[in-house]
């Protein structure tokens, strides 16, 4: 069993400060009986397969993204690959290859985000990549319309994307049998509509807190499940409180 820890505010006197603290709602997901298995778990030795070719006929474009838990780094893609326009598409550069990796090849095949991997020299030393589909929107803390928000506004826009994100949970879960369970604000892209929440898309698809599923479970089963474990305080954003006052 994994447990997300989370960031809990703590006031002394006048003063905030930020712990980390186990979560409001323990991920047990043993007594859900339609959560089959961790989605490494199905890895076979033909998956381990998909980092054995030479990828040469990439240009890397602009930098998007730091150092993750499994990942060194994403870019942008210049030009075209194969049948994709490069604004269409990222590449995320592995630290190792290993059955996490592996499983993220096999889940973004699963939901159709896939497009290519294999090794690729990047500053002059080869590494294991992915090249996968740009998911369009921002993290919600990004918008100028979050940033600019009143606090209650803020909370407004995190229940609308919460619902939103556990709707598209349920219908991949159900379309894909793979439940995304790792919904964590920064793991989700939003698109605006002034300040209401447009719509969302779930991004980042590592082997941490992903699952098979049955897909025949009612989508009001899984909505609830997920909107149990994610509320807007599990969605802290640490620069709502100030840099100065978050220690």
């Amino acid at each position: 069993m994994r447990f997300n820890l989370q960031p809990l505010v703590v006031v002394f006197g006048s003063m905030l400060v930020a712990v980390w603290a186990l979560p409001f709602h323990a991920r047990n997901l043993q007594g859900e009986t339609w959560i089959l298995q961790e989605h490494q778990k199905t890895v076979t030795e033909a998956d381990r397969n998909v980092f054995q070719a030479t990828i040469t006929d990439v240009e890397l474009g602009s930098f998007l993204s730091t150092q993750g838990l499994h990942n060194n780094s994403i870019y942008n893609i210049k030009g075209n690959y194969k049948n994709y326009n490069g604004d269409s598409i990222v590449m995320k550069v592995l630290k190792i290859v290993d059955d996490e990796a592996h499983a993220e090849v096999k889940a973004l095949k699963g939901v159709g985000e896939y497009v290519d991997s294999g090794m690729f020299t990047v500053k002059g030393k080869e590494e294991p990549v992915i090249i996968m589909s740009k998911v369009p929107g921002s993290v919600l803390s990004d918008t100028p319309e979050y940033q600019k928000a009143k606090t209650d506004d803020k909370e407004k826009m995190k229940e609308e994307a919460i619902d939103l994100m556990c709707k598209e949970v349920a219908q991949v879960g159900r379309s894909k049998g793979i439940l995304h369970n790792d919904n964590r604000i920064e793991n989700i892209h939003v698109t605006m509509s002034g300040n209401k929440v447009d719509s969302v898309r779930l991004t980042n698809w590592g082997a941490y807190e992903l699952y098979t599923m049955d897909k025949s479970t009612a989508e009001a089963e899984i909505i609830a499940f997920c909107k149990k474990r994610w509320t807007p305080v599990d969605w802290f954003v640490q620069a709502d409180f100030g840099s100065g006052s978050i220690v």
